[in-house]
């Protein structure tokens, strides 16, 4: 019975040891097992993570391309990139597709492009592993408006888009965009955040002359003729491309636009291009600039369109009464812009407004009147050895709402030579404490070289006066609303010659000799009038010469930047070109993950 019960207990004992062993190998296996199985999720999550990096990586290149084509569609069929399917970087299995619209939500905003792009794995001619982005992209800075001088934007001026200028830049419109100046920004209605003083230009000149276009201009290495118009001025009617023609360019030297003239191609104009009626529409082709002037263009009345890319060697000079410019695409200009007062007399002696005076359509003497601050604000007219010339007798009229305080020598009325050097007749406040009024001919030794109105600056405050100065024979007299204030005789006739007049400022155009205060409706007649014609001021009276209302209230200017219609590709003989485009970079403005 002993010896029984010790077998059992070592059987028992056996039993126990084997399940431990058992137990142990059991867990050794499942930790082997989770092991295995561990390795094998974190490898393939490794793979995937790669995996979708590369596709993620793809679809920003797809952000990437469309930007490139978006900034340079010199060499797209259409107008712009509106994206692709089954694009590659690479050969193999990985594409990416692209669509591409235009935020035309502004029809004024034509910079923001919206980007949507999904990148994939073609396995059995099925998409995996999808990756998607969206973005919206800002072409900046996108130059609009380009100005080879200072200048002054006018209150009737607005840019949709930036703006570069070689000198000062004083805005008085609306600027929705950046100001780059190689010199100052001043005045308000800029919305761009970046307006300042830059070394150069964010874009360059284009290479874009008249030569580039007549009398043989190219597309790759094949030449064409463009249509010469003999002129002077375009017939009216629409006119477009032709086979010997495809860019529909025409050329003309010198060019008047009387209206109702529409353009599908390229005008270019060696000279000067004058507009005088309503409708006149330039729209470019393809890579090819609308509108190239070698001279100034000169808008006098009426309208003028242009959809493209223009180009003006010297100004554009528009009235400021009655004509407008619209410009969708890019207005480059090697001088300025300059607004005109317009001569009412028929002889179109228009003067040109220089540093912005400020034009006031309501609270003249007679409706409007333009007003001068007395900084560096005047008026000018062309030079001319026929226009103004006063030989004997004569009529200055003119109302004025004198600002109380004035330089010494400020001018009103000067007629003097192209360099400002020599009065030919001026009207100007004189240096003594009460600034009495004086007119001045050319010095002729021994004749007195002034005369005194009896007018003085305290006269002349206030409220609106009108002044007159009449010369008949070697009589003068001056009249204040109609009275006569002194009369005299004076030996000594007013110069002539070739030159100009300015108007609120004396012969020099220095700011030390400007006018301060408003001015209005002023007539210069090559005859004395009697007085009972001198007030109120008449109209149809004979022999009036030159007569500025100053009723406007500036020339409506638009501009709107159009990248698309502006890149453009000049080709000279054989295979070189040029290309351009008006926006210089591109920014993301959003990218976000669908």
């Amino acid at each position: 019975m002993h010896k029984q019960g010790k077998t059992t207990k070592r059987r028992k004992s056996r039993g126990a040891a084997l399940l431990v062993v058992l137990f142990i190998v059991m867990f050794l296996t499942v930790l082997s097992i989770g092991f295995v199985s561990r390795s094998d999720t974190e490898l393939t999550c490794g793979q995937n993570m790669e995996f979708r990096a590369e596709l993620d990586y793809l679809a920003e290149s797809g952000l990437e391309h469309a930007r490139g084509l978006i900034l340079r569609p010199q060499d797209l069929s259409t107008e712009y990139w509106t994206g692709a399917d089954g694009q590659q970087i690479v050969t193999g299995d990985d594409y990416y597709d692209v669509q591409v619209v235009r935020d035309d939500s502004d029809p004024n905003n034509r910079c923001n492009y919206f980007i949507d792009c999904n990148s994939y794995r073609l396995e059995n001619s099925q998409k995996i592993a999808l990756s998607g982005l969206t973005a919206e992209l800002r072409l900046d800075p996108c130059i609009a408006y380009w100005i080879g001088s200072s200048t002054t934007v006018s209150g009737q001026s607005t840019i949709n888009g930036d703006v570069y200028c070689v000198g000062d830049l004083v805005n008085s419109g609306t600027i929705r965009g950046d100001v780059f100046a190689g010199g100052l920004v001043s005045g308000s209605g800029i919305t761009g955040s970046s307006n300042g003083s830059v070394s150069q230009a964010p874009v360059v000149w284009p290479a874009v002359a008249v030569a580039s276009f007549y009398p043989t201009y190219y597309i790759g290495a094949a030449g064409y003729a463009a249509e010469v118009v003999a002129g002077p001025d375009h017939p009216s009617g629409s006119f477009g491309p032709s086979g010997g023609n495809p860019a529909g360019l025409r050329y003309a030297a010198g060019l008047g636009l009387r209206g109702n003239v529409n353009i599908d191609g390229t005008l270019v104009v060696s000279g000067d291009l004058e507009v005088t009626g309503s409708n006149n529409v330039v729209s470019s082709g393809k890579n090819f600039p609308a509108l190239v002037v070698d001279g100034d263009v000169k808008i006098y009345s009426g309208s003028l369109q242009v959809n493209g890319l223009a180009v003006v060697t010297g100004e554009v000079r528009i009235a400021a009464g009655g004509a407008t410019l619209d410009v969708v695409g890019g207005l480059l200009v090697g001088n300025r812009v300059t607004e005109l007062a317009v001569d009412a007399s028929g002889r179109e002696v228009h003067a040109a407004l220089y540093n912005g005076p400020t034009w006031r359509p309501a609270g003249g003497a007679q409706a409007g009147a333009l007003e001068f601050d007395g900084v560096d604000d005047y008026l000018r007219t062309d030079d001319s050895a026929s226009e103004l010339q006063l030989t004997g007798d004569y009529t200055l009229s003119f109302w004025v709402k004198a600002d109380a305080a004035q330089e010494a020598w400020a001018g009103l009325l000067s007629k003097c030579d192209p360099a400002g050097n020599v009065n030919h007749w001026s009207v100007v406040f004189d240096s003594s404490g009460s600034r009495k009024v004086t007119v001045y001919h050319q010095y002729d030794p021994p004749a007195t070289e002034s005369w005194d109105t009896g007018l003085v600056l305290s006269d002349l405050t206030g409220g609106w006066r009108h002044v007159a100065i009449v010369r008949s024979g070697t009589t003068m007299k001056s009249y204040l609303d109609g009275f006569p204030r002194n009369t005299g005789t004076w030996d000594n006739n007013p110069g002539s010659g070739d030159g100009h007049l300015k108007i609120g400022s004396d012969c020099t155009g220095s700011p030390s000799y400007v006018y301060k205060g408003l001015m209005d409706d002023i007539r210069v007649y090559g005859r004395a009038l009697d007085a009972n014609d001198v007030y109120p001021p008449a109209g149809g009276l004979p022999d009036l010469i030159g007569n500025w209302k100053l009723d406007e209230s500036g020339g409506e200017i638009t501009i709107t930047a159009a990248p698309c219609r502006t890149a453009v590709m000049v080709w000279s003989s054989g295979t070189v070109v040029e290309r351009w485009e008006q926006a210089a970079g591109a920014f993301f403005k959003s990218i976000k993950r669908k």
